[in-house]
């Protein structure tokens, strides 16, 4: 079974205007990532009765919701502060340094997807909790970018196990995959 990777390389200095303003440059991606979130959700309802009913996923649906776990990753990873590269729109990753990656699979496990709602709430109140810890690390980085123009590689640390772990419950969530998500 296949499972996201989602990497995140390590980048100690920051710029300070850039993060200083970095909630309010992000407002155009938000809006889009948003936007286009809303399309995936009910895709991922069309991905899950293809599912059902023939134990199989679609590819187009597949590389239309990994186009945008890739792109909503690059957002989430630019609003917490990951790297200061303005994240191009769409699907090419530019400058960001961020790799996102999961092979297809076509077979599925129709249980698994069937009862995906029920199986996934474990892991997204894991998800919750870790990401309330992650808003705290991004606040207390956020001051610390502003006054010494670095991030301290422990908060990195934590906030990228955050994405990743958030990456593998959406694509989990998605149906784009059967292995359940681990905080690794």
């Amino acid at each position: 079974m296949a499972d996201a990777v989602l990497e995140i390389p390590y980048v100690e200095s920051h710029n300070r205007v850039t993060t200083l303003f970095r909630h309010i440059l992000a407002i155009p991606h938000l809006i889009v990532s948003g936007v286009w979130g809303y399309f995936i959700q009910l895709m991922t309802l069309v991905q899950w009765i293809i599912v059902l009913f023939t134990g199989k996923r679609n590819e187009g649906i597949f590389n239309l919701q990994t186009s945008y776990v890739g792109y909503s990753m690059r957002v989430s990873a630019y609003v917490s502060l990951m790297y200061d590269t303005y994240p191009p729109f769409g699907t090419d990753p530019g400058q960001t340094g961020i790799v996102y990656s999961l092979a297809y699979e076509s077979e599925a496990n129709r249980l698994s997807n069937a009862l995906r709602f029920f199986w996934l709430i474990p892991a997204l109140f894991i998800s919750f909790f870790v990401g309330i810890g992650a808003g705290v690390m991004i606040v207390i980085s956020w001051f610390a970018i502003l006054f010494t123009g670095k991030q301290p590689q422990g908060m990195f640390d934590f906030i990228r196990r955050w994405l990743q772990f958030s990456v593998k419950v959406t694509t989990y969530a998605s149906l784009m995959t059967d292995t359940y998500p681990k905080f690794v």
